[in-house]
């Protein structure tokens, strides 16, 4: 199975089992960071795990992503029921996950995200306490967007993989968000002379041609 076929069983796979009727009526619909998937498949491929089994990692990695992100949504110009809806839906991926990877006994990575969580959370009421000038936001930018893909780089002991992953989704997010001080844009410049020594150490072509666009 390529690469290719390996994403679109994980997002197909991700997809049904999010699919809710009554929930998709009230809130957006989910979107599924495919960005994450490529990155955390060519990973666990460099990292030899088996083909399965990197399937299942990427699956339960993309559930807590998609709890994290779907919490992230909750805002005061939603009625009460969108926000107890998303509230509820953020807690039923992230229980999804749980569930997953405790019938595989997998208790070690399970440990491991909890951890990312924990620095996710604790990095994003930091970041809210800083201005677009501080330069530690970068900081809580880079453990936000990498926290769960550098504990299952650490997971497979491909810890290099972890680096690239910081900076590389720390330089996605700036972009998304755009380059709105002097710092922001010395920080972007910062990323992409940081990945240019990382990946061609590490990364495959498919993932070196879709990230292609943030390196320009």
């Amino acid at each position: 199975m390529d690469m290719q076929q390996q994403m679109e069983q994980v997002r197909t796979r991700i997809q049904r089992a999010i699919a809710h009727s009554y929930v998709d009526r009230y809130i957006q619909p989910r979107i599924v960071d495919e960005d994450r998937i490529l990155f955390a498949l060519s990973m666990l491929r460099s990292a030899q795990v088996d083909a399965n089994i990197a399937l299942d990692y990427v699956f339960a990695m993309m559930f807590i992503q998609l709890a994290l992100d779907t919490h992230d949504e909750i805002d005061e110009q939603q009625t009460i029921q969108q926000r107890q809806l998303t509230v509820l839906a953020g807690d039923l991926y992230s229980g999804l996950y749980y569930e997953f990877l405790a019938r595989r006994h997998d208790i070690s990575l399970i440990r491991r995200f909890a951890e990312a969580i924990k620095e996710i959370n604790i990095q994003k009421i930091r970041l809210r306490q800083l201005s677009l000038d501080d330069l530690e936001r970068f900081h809580c930018i880079g453990v936000i967007e990498s926290a769960l893909l550098c504990k299952l780089a650490e997971h497979v002991h491909a810890d290099e993989w972890g680096e690239l992953a910081y900076y590389l989704f720390s330089l996605k997010r700036v972009h998304r968000d755009g380059a709105k001080s002097k710092a922001s844009i010395d920080y972007i410049d910062y990323c992409k002379r940081k990945l240019q020594d990382l990946l061609p150490l590490h990364i495959h072509e498919e993932v070196k041609e879709r990230f292609s666009h943030l390196l320009a």
